[in-house]
């Protein structure tokens, strides 16, 4: 389940259609560096990658519709560290890496021949045909620590969290589904609704290790995920001229966009089965139990004009991310008589970060795919988080999409769990060799006991 990288990532090919077309990329990496003192006095230093990507081919069916495959990929990785007394002199600390991420291969059919409503007046507008979608999502999570187990007493720990999502969908819809009207030219509002019906598959697998002197065990699971087969979905858009973007020389309106029904909605256009989205902020996966934080990210304008370039004017999106993470001993044992790292319940925070996407070449689609999966290439940290602009154009509907990303978790020890039985635990015995976090590492504290790592193979 670690970093099962998608075949087609090698070469960032444009997505399988057939007869010729046009085709478009834009997307955005930011990094940010943030520091701070936890509510429990506890130092903490950390850095946050977000992006996304998205290649887009289209082809003409007729003079009204037409349809969109995709090649898409968003991430989120995160990385923090606690240390006692102070991070520059140390005895005590514990350290997260934490990485997430989905790619969409999708295609819609849309038409301009849609309708949306403006104060209960119909006009026209581009519409949602029908959508069908394969999604894959992982998320890897590792953590370490030497924190005290009694007073005076330090115990070395670690942890490894990882899931991976699966999921098919098929969308049809029984009238087109108004997206945004053809016509933004002023401020306006306005909404659609559209029955749906839909076939889909959603399956998930997981597995935590915990590795300590007094307590190893393992937890696994797998199943499948509930999806709706029919029901409603409605758009809430906006408009103001105020908002716009200047993209590749072009101007482009910013379109506040919110879609509610039972699918994660990405790009205006591609759905995927809110069930499986890995991006939810309640916490509900089957997994949830083994961690302890979130980051959330939701989309606040789509970039798009009516045609551009003699196809479908989507020029970009723009997402607000957002991160958060409990101090370790905010779920410690109250008999473990903590007064270096003393325990707070309020979450520690990565600044809300604007990605902003620009156009890209299949290139550099590619390059933004890589640093999301896999780390490799990603820009270098930045203490200006940027704008949040992008939560404008949805307070004038009255509603935030919020899409949730990453099970964030920093504790080592949510909780002590009787080792349970495991049929395959004489295939990691104790004492296995440890690699080090893919974060940064934090410096060795004056004499721990040696770390029981009996899963450090699978890092």
């Amino acid at each position: 389940m670690v970093l099962v990288v998608p075949s087609g990532l090698a070469s960032a090919a444009v997505p399988a259609s057939s007869g010729d077309g046009t085709t478009w990329a834009y997307g955005n990496v930011v990094t940010v560096d943030f520091h701070g003192v936890s509510a429990g006095g506890a130092p903490y230093t950390g850095n946050a990658t977000y992006g996304y990507s998205a290649l887009i081919h289209q082809i003409n069916l007729s003079g009204t519709d037409f349809e969109l495959t995709v090649d898409r990929t968003m991430g989120a990785s995160f990385q923090v560290e606690y240390c006692s007394p102070t991070c520059a002199s140390h005895r005590y600390y514990a350290a997260l890496a934490d990485r997430l991420w989905e790619t969409d291969n999708a295609t819609a059919n849309l038409t301009t021949a849609g309708t949306v409503y403006e104060g209960g007046s119909a006009v026209p507008a581009f519409a949602l045909l029908g959508s069908s979608s394969l999604q894959t999502a992982n998320f890897t999570e590792s953590t370490s620590s030497y924190l005290p187990a009694s007073l005076n007493v330090g115990v070395a720990r670690s942890a490894y969290l990882g899931a991976q999502v699966d999921a098919t969908t098929s969308v049809t819809f029984g009238t087109p589904l108004g997206l945004f009207p053809t016509d933004l030219t002023s401020a306006q509002e306005w909404n659609s609704t559209a029955s749906f019906k839909a076939g889909a598959n959603a399956s998930y697998a997981y597995f935590h290790s915990h590795a300590a002197p007094l307590a190893n065990w393992n937890v696994s699971g797998h199943g499948y995920f509930p999806v709706e087969r029919s029901g409603n979905v409605s758009v809430l858009g906006s408009y103001s001229p105020s908002n716009s973007i200047a993209l590749g020389g072009v101007t482009y309106p910013e379109i506040g966009l919110v879609i509610q029904g039972p699918f994660a909605v990405r790009e205006g256009f591609i759905l995927v089965p809110s069930a499986s989205d890995l991006f939810v902020g309640s916490s509900a996966q089957p997994w949830s139990a083994n961690d302890s934080g979130q980051a959330t990210a939701g989309m606040g304008f789509l970039d798009v004009r009516p045609q551009v370039g003699g196809h479908f004017g989507l020029g970009a999106s723009e997402w607000v991310y957002d991160s958060q993470s409990l101090e370790p001993t905010s779920v410690a044992p109250a008999s473990s008589g903590f007064t270096e790292l003393a325990t707070g319940a309020t979450p520690d925070t990565a600044p809300q970060t604007v990605v902003q996407g620009e156009p890209q070449s299949a290139s550099q689609s590619e390059a933004t795919q890589l640093c999301l999966i896999t780390g490799t290439g990603c820009p270098s940290g930045s203490s200006t988080p940027g704008f949040l602009h992008g939560l404008l154009g949805l307070i004038g509907v009255g509603a935030i999409a919020v899409l949730a990303l990453a099970v964030i978790a920093v504790v080592v020890e949510r909780r002590r769990l009787p080792p349970p039985s495991y049929p395959n635990s004489s295939l990691y015995p104790p004492g296995s060799s440890s690699r080090p976090l893919a974060g940064r590492a934090p410096t060795t504290p004056e004499s721990p006991p040696p770390e029981d790592d009996p899963l450090g193979n699978l890092w």
